[in-house]
């Protein structure tokens, strides 16, 4: 009898210990922690290629034929030859250069900012246009040569993207540009009757405009991401004149120009580049 009292009681606090366990709440499973690959900053370095779609033209205005004691149509003829495109063509060249930003990330969408600069290996477009017309019954002939080029380029770009897995990035980008530009135009003219002038007008700045594109980006380790990105860049037109324009070397016409000509330039082009970035 007693050993049957004692199972009894062993019985029943068993049960009661594994309703009071049914009755206590579970646990939750620890949750994953969540990497942000592309959180915060980052630097690196860029290689590339980079082709111009530079253009030139000028605009010549004709001093008056009474100042000059000429007969009509004399200054106008002659400056015509002078206004119009010059073709410098296209140039093409190795890039290089740095870069470095920061990132937000929020879920699978990405925001950042990124600055970069890089040199330009090509020495820029350049090329000459040869005309000739009859001008008051003698043939003048014109020749003009102009070159341009962008030595470095620099820019200063937003970036919006989407992360479709933790190591790739897709994004498009766009902001301002920057660059140093060159340009230069020289013309020359002659005819059969004795006269001959020449100008030249050069121009050397800085100058600002805009950047678009769009790239992709690989995590390929820990802190390690590389890059590929195609940007168009456009900075402009400048102009500049040419002084002195149409002073000739020959008698005719003595001391004073026979011409005003102001050459503008249309600086812009594209590039493609791989980098590879370090994120801090």
């Amino acid at each position: 009898m007693k050993t049957l009292l004692i199972a009894g009681v062993a019985l029943a606090a068993l049960i009661g210990t594994e309703a009071l366990a049914a009755d206590m709440p579970l646990k939750a499973p620890p949750q994953p922690i969540v990497t942000c690959n592309w959180c915060g900053f980052y630097v690196g370095a860029n290689a590339g290629y980079a082709w111009s779609r530079d253009s030139m033209s000028t605009a010549s205005t004709p001093t008056p034929d009474a100042l000059l004691g000429v007969v009509p149509g004399v200054t106008e003829g002659i400056a015509a030859l002078s206004a119009g495109g010059v073709p410098i063509g296209h140039s093409n060249g190795f890039i290089g250069g740095v870069q470095a930003g920061y990132n937000w990330q929020t879920g699978n969408f990405l925001a950042g900012i990124e600055a970069d600069i890089q040199g330009l290996s090509h020495t820029g477009g350049s090329g000459t246009i040869t005309q000739t017309a009859i001008v008051v019954g003698s043939p003048v002939t014109s020749t003009q040569t102009g070159t341009a080029s962008v030595s470095y380029l620099g820019t200063l770009r937003g970036r919006l993207g989407i992360v479709p897995n933790q190591n790739w990035l897709l994004y498009v980008t766009g902001g301002l540009a920057y660059g140093g530009v060159k340009a230069n135009d020289s013309i020359v003219q002659t005819s059969t009757n004795g006269f001959s002038g020449a100008g030249f007008g050069s121009l050397s700045t800085t100058r600002a405009g805009w950047a678009l594109g769009a790239g992709t980006e690989w995590m390929f380790a820990p802190k390690w991401s590389v890059k590929a990105e195609y940007l168009h860049y456009d900075l402009g037109t400048a102009s500049f004149g040419s002084a002195p324009v149409g002073t000739p070397t020959s008698a005719f016409f003595v001391g004073t120009p026979y011409q005003t000509n102001v050459t503008s330039v249309r600086f812009q082009g594209d590039m493609v580049r791989l980098g590879l970035n370090y994120h801090l």
